[in-house]
């Protein structure tokens, strides 16, 4: 009987394939290093196979460890949809719903992650507005914005919720190309201030930036039919089979934020797309 598998030790293998290293995933779970160490250790014993590399500076899953973390994880998920459903049963939500995004997070991010949140509450209506400007939620236009931009306003709740990460991307034939033979994809003049397209702007140097436009989509169809190397979201590139990372060198992540109108903080529809924002994007 001892030897069975305690399931809290599947769930510090799937926390410290989410940080990384023994020292990220004590301070995730508020518990000491070694507690972690010896976690993962009953684990690999109770499952007999190794599961990590203890390196001095990260912890790398070993295949195995992958594969079992991978599960670890979507228990995990599943046990949070079991929460989610409980507490659904206690009253559907109603009403509406509307909240603002940049389009890249609201098309790779936040649309696909509403399935469950219009199943859990029908009768809930959500407008999602996919724009680059910044909607007001003091005139009324929305009740939560998703930002890339840090928001300035008095009267809002504003939580960092994540990041998103960017890198150069293109198809496989402009990736066979020689660095100094690229030409870039950009934005045009509405987004060239960007701290992205600043990067960029020093990254290609003497090279051209000769197809601009004024979103990612349209960014991404352009490196998908061969007319440069784009920097894109990791997010929209990463899952896209025909494009490939060109280079290792990348800017800084971009912050994201969740703004909440204060007088609306605590309506349950409001919180509850609020609470689906931070899991998904977090």
């Amino acid at each position: 009987e001892n030897d069975q598998m305690d399931w809290r030790d599947l769930h510090v293998l799937a926390v410290l394939h989410r940080e990384g290293s023994l020292a990220g995933a004590a301070r995730a779970l508020g518990v000491n290093h070694a507690t972690v160490s010896r976690r993962v250790s009953a684990l690999e014993e109770s499952l007999g196979h190794r599961l990590v590399r203890r390196l001095a500076r990260s912890t790398p899953l070993t295949e195995k460890g992958e594969e079992v973390a991978g599960i670890a994880l979507e228990m995990e998920r599943q046990a949070h949809r079991i929460e989610r459903l409980a507490h659904a049963a206690q009253g559907t939500l109603t009403g509406r719903v509307r909240l603002t995004a940049p389009p890249v997070l609201a098309s790779e991010i936040i649309i696909p992650a509403l399935r469950e949140l219009r199943a859990a509450h029908p009768d809930l209506q959500i407008v999602v507005s996919a724009n680059s400007h910044l909607a007001s939620l003091d005139s009324g236009e929305a009740d939560l914005a998703v930002r890339m931009v840090e928001p300035q306003g008095r009267q809002n709740i504003v939580r960092r919720i994540g990041s998103v990460a960017f890198a150069l991307f293109a198809n496989r034939t402009i990736a066979k190309l020689p660095p100094h033979r690229w030409r870039f994809i950009a934005f045009d003049e509405t987004l060239a201030h960007v701290p992205q397209q600043r990067w960029l702007r020093e990254f290609a140097a003497e090279r051209p930036l000769d197809l601009l436009t004024g979103d990612y989509h349209s960014q991404r169809a352009a490196a998908e039919a061969g007319l440069g190397v784009a920097l894109l979201p990791c997010i929209m590139a990463e899952r896209n089979p025909t494009l490939v990372r060109v280079t290792g060198e990348q800017p800084d992540p971009r912050p994201v934020w969740l703004v909440v109108h204060s007088d609306l903080k605590d309506a349950p529809a409001v919180r509850a797309v609020g609470d689906l924002l931070i899991a998904a994007i977090s």
